[in-house]
């Protein structure tokens, strides 16, 4: 009696062991992979502040920028966007995807989820991993929350440490609007629009992290950085002098790529190509910055 029972448990350990050895070996054969970890920086804001500030500095833009309203196109690059603010980091903000009518090959954020993509960017990439690689790009820096921490220092340099210390040592919290109003007000500025290069190193590995995430492959967005700096020079794109290159920044996201694996695999549709068909087909866009104050 006592054998029969020992012979089952001896072969079901044996099973167990025998498959504990193929998945440490499977494991061992294959390369562990670790993504870059890359955390916020100093802010005064609060994540739902930085839903009031976008919300505003988007009225302003909607007033001042013209758009690509409703259609096709619009609800194909809220797809996108959408797809790869699924897998952003940081805090569940609202994110809003719009086209700017706009020729200039540019894109940018604001605080708080709101992404906007010039016509003339849409109209001059190649594939839809390249766009997504820019969106990724400008969603990045939303969760990571650089337009308002460039606010916060900018508040801080103007206000000085002294006058921070006194509105934050007491427990009170600053208004958003004190802090806006000292660093140039509500609205489109500078601090929004342009970064670091530190800033645009963090937004380009994120933004690759992302992009994997939505099953795009994050070297499309080295591609797409090439391509924009070998259209530089005068008269070249704004997106350049909005995002400084910090270097070696195809190679960085290279490497970032080796170390993450994409999820699925997204591939050019005919939905790309009917974007950028029917974006054609409408008049010329205006070729204008975005006004900075």
């Amino acid at each position: 009696m006592t054998q029969r029972k020992r012979g089952p448990m001896l072969r079901s350990s044996l099973r167990s062991s025998v498959l504990f050895t193929a998945c440490l070996l499977a494991a061992l054969a294959e390369p562990s992979l670790a993504e870059t970890r890359v955390r916020p920086g100093f802010n005064l804001f609060t994540t739902q502040q930085d839903v009031q500030i976008g919300a505003q500095s988007a009225a302003e833009i909607d007033r001042s920028v013209p758009l690509v309203s409703g259609g096709y196109p619009v609800r194909y690059v809220e797809r996108i966007g959408q797809r790869l603010a699924a897998g952003a980091p940081g805090p569940g903000y609202p994110y809003r995807f719009r086209i700017a009518n706009l020729s200039d090959v540019n894109a940018f954020a604001l605080p708080g989820g709101y992404v906007y993509v010039h016509r003339g960017l849409i109209e001059q990439v190649r594939t839809e991993g390249e766009l997504a690689g820019v969106i990724a790009h400008e969603i990045a820096h939303v969760a990571l929350r650089h337009p308002t921490s460039q606010a916060s220092k900018a508040y801080v340099t103007r206000a000085g440490i002294g006058l921070l210390g006194t509105l934050l040592g007491d427990g009170r919290q600053t208004t958003v609007s004190g802090i806006m109003n000292a660093v140039g007000g509500f609205g489109l500025n500078a601090l929004f629009l342009r970064y670091s290069r530190n800033a645009e190193t963090q937004a380009d590995v994120v933004g690759a992290q992302i992009m994997a995430r939505a099953g795009y492959d994050p070297r499309d967005m080295a591609g797409m950085f090439r391509i924009i700096a070998a259209r530089g020079g005068a008269g070249g794109p704004e997106w350049l002098s909005d995002h400084p290159n910090p270097g070696n920044r195809s190679d960085y996201i290279v490497r970032e790529a080796r170390m993450l694996k994409v999820k699925g695999g997204v591939r050019d549709t005919g939905a790309f190509r009917e974007t950028q068909i029917r974006l054609r087909r409408l008049p010329p866009p205006p070729s204008r910055q975005v006004t900075r104050r």
